[in-house]
């Protein structure tokens, strides 16, 4: 295999950008989106899941049909609320760890933890009565910690390899494999009631849906080792042993001798020196490193994210990528983990029969995703390069807003008319992932330069995930105490104050923040030899 260096010098990318379609994926690029994709696909398996599980979990333990477990702690909302809970220590943490020791160092990690606490959850007792709430609840929140590291982790490791050409299109794509994952839990979900249809149903044994629900929350841990085996097989990425090399030799910058970094003095035009390669190899330390070398290119590592957020001009667009995140995942966690409380509240999910009422919640939940989920991703995935991240965006969080008024206002017709309603909602899926959900994802992936990537994505990941712990808390009890109607005046006005935080992030297509990263740095430089 050629050496990093070797491929800087190739001038291979230029000639793909250049000549090579936008959609002709490399083998390197391929096994990259598999890797980084599948571990999305589990994350969202896991992560929706429980949207299901909670019913039989409520039926089981309580004897009720229902989606809102009335003696849990808020309803059942902690318990919905765990794993996110989890998320947000995980994407910090592991985002953190990701710029200070490589990605590397770290990932596949964040899937052994995930699967540990996946097994852990489908072992759980039945005998501990209603005290099997608090058990899921305890080891969801450490399930979240693995999922949660891979938000940063995996866009990270795609946006460090991926030609600027088409890095939109591979981050989406791995981001979109959470819609898979929703939507073949969903399938999972039915095929499992299918089997057990003669036990619950027609001989009333619905002792066996305690099976139903730990195989469905089981049989993610399958992928789940194949992925972390891939993990720990990869490689460093160029770009972030060029950031590790400058931590040890400060002079590149002013020498702009950086892997995966190139300035084509001649024209001044940016040219994007990175490649996905998950194979390639990663050249020597720098001379004259040792351990206490190291432990200052550690300590750089620290000040790295102090000293750039320290600026305005990057600030700025943390609290952009920050605050839309946290505002679209209070209306997008609203609605997806308590998607059964809608819709039984309007009336699609009314039998009194366990086995029926599960598979009405099971098809309704199958149909959102299948028309509205799926769909809105790719509608960005083949989009993103040509319309841009900001103006998808703001279309998206335009349309939720539009629609939930629509929800909102013709509550009680939409009640009595349930083809209405389930068009609205497939509506609102496609324009939450045809929209905000997406691009909110990708775009702390790019605008960020490689040194702080890991952090400021999971930093703005937290905050969305923030949004969609105060969506688990509180909607259950404001859809009981004040109504889903009012739920839904309050999402619109959501979607509507988020609108303007977009407006702080530039705009990333074909943006290059290490090629500008260096040359800011290299100003700074420059102002202080004068000085």
């Amino acid at each position: 295999m050629a050496s990093a260096d070797a491929f800087d010098d190739s001038h291979l990318t230029e000639v793909e950008r250049e000549n090579q379609s936008r959609w002709k994926l490399t083998w390197p690029e391929l096994k990259l989106l598999f890797i980084a994709s599948t571990g999305f696909f589990i994350d969202a398996y896991d992560l929706f899941n429980i949207n299901l599980t909670i019913i039989i979990l409520n039926y089981v333990v309580n004897k009720k049909l229902s989606g809102t477990i009335a003696d849990a702690p808020l309803q059942g909302g902690v318990l919905k609320a765990a794993a996110n809970i989890g998320c947000v220590i995980g994407q910090i943490s592991f985002g953190l760890a990701g710029d200070v020791f490589g990605r590397k160092a770290v990932y596949g990690i964040e899937m052994m933890v995930t699967t540990v606490a996946t097994i852990i959850i489908i072992a759980g007792p039945l005998s501990l009565g209603k005290g099997l709430f608090t058990y899921i609840t305890v080891f969801r929140v450490l399930m979240g910690i693995g999922i949660g590291g891979d938000y940063p982790m995996s866009a990270s490791v795609v946006a460090d390899r991926a030609n600027l050409r088409r890095r939109g299109t591979m981050v989406t794509f791995i981001f979109a494999m959470q819609g898979w994952g929703s939507f073949i839990g969903g399938i999972v979900f039915i095929v499992l009631l299918a089997i057990y249809k003669k036990g619950v149903e027609l001989h009333h044994h619905t002792s066996q849906l305690n099976s139903v629900w730990r195989i469905y929350t089981g049989l993610i841990l399958i992928p789940a080792i194949i992925t972390i085996v891939q993990r720990m097989m990869m490689t460093e990425s160029t770009r972030m042993k060029g950031v590790q090399d400058i931590r040890e030799d400060p002079t590149l910058i002013a020498k702009g001798q950086v892997k995966g970094i190139k300035l084509d003095h001649h024209d001044d035009k940016i040219v994007d020196g990175s490649e996905a390669s998950v194979d390639q190899e990663v050249a020597p330390p720098v001379a004259g490193g040792g351990i206490a070398a190291t432990k200052a290119a550690k300590a750089a590592a620290w000040r790295d994210a102090r000293d750039y957020f320290s600026e305005w001009r990057h600030l700025k667009i943390l609290i952009g990528t920050t605050m839309s995140w946290f505002l679209l995942d209070l209306i997008f966690y609203g609605i997806s983990l308590n998607q059964s409380i809608f819709i039984s509240a309007l009336g699609l999910a009314s039998s009194k029969d366990p086995w029926e009422y599960l598979w009405q919640q099971g098809v309704a939940n199958l149909i959102i995703a299948i028309g509205g989920f799926l769909p809105g991703y790719y509608f960005t995935l083949f989009t993103i390069e040509y319309l841009g991240r900001k103006p998808i965006q703001i279309m998206g969080l335009c349309m939720n807003a539009i629609i939930f008024a629509i929800m909102a206002g013709k509550y009680t017709a939409l009640k009595a008319n349930s083809s209405g309603l389930i068009a609205c909602f497939i509506f609102l899926q496609f324009f939450f992932n045809f929209g905000a959900n997406a691009t909110t994802f990708v775009i702390p992936a790019e605008v960020f330069p490689t040194r702080v990537r890991g952090f400021s994505h999971g930093l703005s990941a937290a905050c969305g995930k923030c949004g969609a712990i105060i969506a688990s808390l509180a909607v259950s009890i404001m859809s009981t105490n004040v109504g889903a109607q009012n739920v839904l005046w309050l999402f619109f006005a959501v979607a509507v104050v988020a609108i303007p935080f977009t407006f702080l992030i530039p705009e990333t297509k074909d943006r290059d923040a290490d090629v500008i990263d260096l040359q800011e740095r290299q100003a700074a430089l420059r102002h202080t030899e004068k000085l």
